[in-house]
This record gives structure tokens, sequence and C-alpha cells, in this order.
């Protein structure tokens, strides 16, 4: 690398670790708690003012438990292991299902079950959160319920070998009258996003307790993703699907692609695969840039459509995974293609997304496309999402993840071995072959 890489990354380190530290983990340290009621609050808005009144949502929960208990495994930070204990404490007591196990996933604000279906999303993140938990802890009790909690999911949800179906009633079984929701409109039988947290709960599984039944498991979840979901003719990947040969949605999704590129090379890692995927996430992570970055005014898009075009609303969710995915495709790389964009993406992080008043990031920056079409997707997504700084779709797991993935990467590539500065950035990618992720 260059003395200029070198600067650039450190950099980008210092501020992360400012961020997290001042903007971040202040705010969902102590805006998110009702310490009289030992309650966490469900909604809070833009100002950070909270409304008691709103559903709490299993998302939302998992996202902060995941999160205390990764800063704290992180940093011994007493305060997120406190609250980490706290929202524990709520995922046994409100959200896990009594009757037939896995988490509901919604309550309402005095904790009683509201939504009850198991929603293979929730499930996940549920197994995400307690086995991080955990690993951070040492909480064996965490971590049965997370692996009773996938084994119901390999049950009843794994219709297929590697492949989750999306949504099921509460008791397990499947009814299509539940498998169409705000996420699955068209009521497809997998999802990626579904799939690819499904692979994220098998990751943490492992890294709490490795096992070669997760590994053969991991196995299996990315010789599905490649089967299915990978698209061998535009390279991109599928937002849901009938089987392997009939695609529902033409969307392509930067955030899948983006957090998708690094969670399969890590998933392939942790197999022993990774030379089967390790091309093909950071081809990923290229065409996700090329198609979706904003060279006008910066930031990632949310998504493209053949027919119907972009989406150009700046979701803070997006960039927060365009900087790990990027990072991670550098890594692997070497491509100052990759460190250039990170730059660029912090840079436009800090001027439009983070809230330096009130904490926190906003939910999406202004968008500056005037156009009728714009201006109708903003508020579309306004309405959908919200611009609230607590909610199921306003969560730490995201701002928190990317800060602390920032300092652990940078303090790792720049430790690189000075040998690899002549020969890393000179490997050129050969043709990507999307269908061919996995070969037998």
């Amino acid at each position: 690398m260059k003395t200029h890489d070198y600067e650039s990354l450190a950099h980008l380190a210092s501020r992360s670790v400012m961020v997290l530290n001042t903007n971040i983990l202040p705010f969902w340290k102590y805006s998110v708690f009702d310490e009289q009621t030992q309650r966490f609050w469900g909604y809070v808005n833009q100002r950070g003012f909270p409304d008691r009144t709103k559903p709490l949502n299993a998302i939302l929960f998992c996202r902060m438990l995941w999160a205390y208990s990764a800063e704290f495994e992180h940093s011994g930070d007493s305060r997120c292991l406190t609250l980490a204990h706290a929202a524990y404490k709520t995922l046994q007591t409100s959200f896990i299902d009594p009757l037939f196990g896995g988490v509901f996933y919604q309550i309402r604000a005095d904790y009683t079950p509201l939504v009850l279906q198991k929603r293979t999303f929730a499930q996940a993140f549920s197994i995400i959160s307690l086995a991080r938990y955990a690993k951070a802890t040492g909480n064996k009790e965490a971590l049965s319920e997370a692996k009773k909690i996938h084994g119901f999911l390999l049950h009843y949800a794994q219709i297929e070998r590697g492949g989750f179906t999306d949504t099921l009633a509460r008791d397990w079984q499947d009814e299509k009258d539940d498998h169409i929701w705000w996420m699955n409109r068209n009521g497809a039988r997998f999802i990626f996003n579904s799939q690819l947290h499904m692979l994220e709960a098998a990751i943490e599984l492992y890294r709490a307790e490795p096992s070669n039944e997760i590994r053969t498991q991991i196995n299996s979840q990315i010789t599905f993703i490649s089967n299915y979901f990978a698209n061998p003719t535009t390279g991109h990947l599928s937002v849901s699907v009938a089987d392997r040969t009939k695609t529902i949605d033409e969307t392509v999704s930067f955030p899948n692609e983006l957090e998708a590129s690094y969670l399969i090379r890590r998933a392939a890692r942790l197999s022993g695969d990774l030379p089967k995927v390790d091309l093909y996430c950071t081809e990923l992570v290229r065409k996700s840039m090329d198609l979706g970055f904003d060279k006008t005014y910066g930031g990632m898009f949310f998504s493209w459509h053949e027919k119907e075009g972009f989406n150009r609303c700046k979701v803070w969710f997006v960039q927060a995974e365009a900087i790990v995915a990027l990072l991670d495709a550098f890594e692997a790389s070497g491509d100052s293609f990759f460190l250039h964009r990170v730059t660029l993406l912090w840079d436009y992080i800090e001027e439009h997304l983070i809230d330096w008043k009130d904490g926190e990031w906003f939910a999406s920056a202004n968008n500056p496309y005037t156009d009728e079409k714009s201006v109708q997707q903003q508020k579309a997504r306004d309405n959908r999402t919200g611009k609230e700084k607590v909610s199921a779709f306003k969560c730490p797991y995201h701002t928190v993840r990317t800060c602390l993935e920032i300092e652990k990467r940078v303090n790792r590539i720049i430790s690189w071995p000075s040998e690899l500065e002549s020969t890393s950035s000179c490997n050129k990618p050969s043709p990507l072959r999307p269908s061919r992720i996995l070969q037998s």
C-alpha cells in the first residue's frame, strides 16, 4: 500500500472510533431504557423523545442485545453489559413463546404478545443475538436457547437443504396466508433477507460453540444461495425466488448484496470453502458499487430495477453496510478502488447522516433529487420505515457493527507485510461466474 492509503485508513479508524464513542453508543446507552420501570422503549422519535404506547419488535430487541453484547466484548463497557442483561431478560420473559418456542415477532407496550407469527427474519436475529450474548458473557442458558431456536428452524423452516421458508404460523405450521407481509410483498417461498440472516445465525452459533454440524450447515446454506439467488446473467443477487429456476423479483437490492458479500466470505472461511467464493464476493461489491454509487451527490442508492430504474433514497444502513463490504473487498483484493470508495462514503455519512446534535444517525439523508419519482420514493420510504431514531426499522446493529468492523479491519490491514504492497494491487480478477460460486 501507498503511504496515502495508510493515512486514509488511520483517519477512517480514528473518526469511526470517535463517532461510536461520542455519537452512537451514548444514544443507545441512555435514550432507550427507562431506569424507573427497567423497561426499554420500542419507539424514540427523531428528536429523541420516546413513545411509551408503541409496540416493541423482536428485531429491535435482538439487535440491541447483539450491539450491547458486541460492544461489551470489545471494550468491557459495564453500561453495555447491564443493558445486555436487561435486553436478554426481556427477550426471555416477553418474546420467547412459552408454548411452541421461538420468538414472537411483536409485543405490546405492556409486554404482552401481539404478532405471533414465526417470521424467519426475527428467529434468525434471536439466534444471532443470543449466541453473541452467550459468547460475550459466558451465559450457557442463552446459548442453549439459541441452539433450541435454530433446531426449530432446521426442522420446520428448512424446506430444502440450506433453504428456509420465510414465514410460519405460531405453531410452526406453513400457512400460505401468512406469507405476504411488508418484506415479502409477493409471498415468495424464499426471500434473500431471511436466507442471509440464517447464514449469519449459523456463523454466530459456530463462533460461540464450533461444531462439525454447524460447519456442514453453513456449507449447505452457501450452496443454496449460490444455486437459488446468484443470477448467472447479471452477476447480481435476486431478492426473492420461487425455486432455483424462477426469480420473482428482479430488483437489485444494494444492501442485500453488500452485506452478503462479506457474510458469505466470513461463512466460507469458517466452513473451509473460501477459495470457492472469494472472487465472487469481491466482484459482487464491485458490481454493486459500479451500479449503485451516486456519482453526482455521493452515497449509495437503495435499489435498481431494469424497468423501474433507481430507488434513489440514501438509507442509513445501506451506507453502513457499504463501508464494511468495501473494506472486506479491499482486504481480499488489495484493489485501491475499494479503499477510495470507503473514504468517499464515510465523508458522505459524516456530512449527511450523523446527527451531531441529538445523537445516532438519521434514518435517511435528505434526497437531493427533486423529480416526481424520487420525491414519491422518499415519501414511501419515510411512510413505511419512518424518520425515528428507534423502532423495528432503526436499531444499533448496523451502526455499531460498522464502527467495530472498521477498527478491527484497519488494525489488520495496516499490519500487512510490506511485500504485499507490490503484489496485491496487481491482481486482476478473472471474469465473474456467479452461477458457479460453489463447484462440486
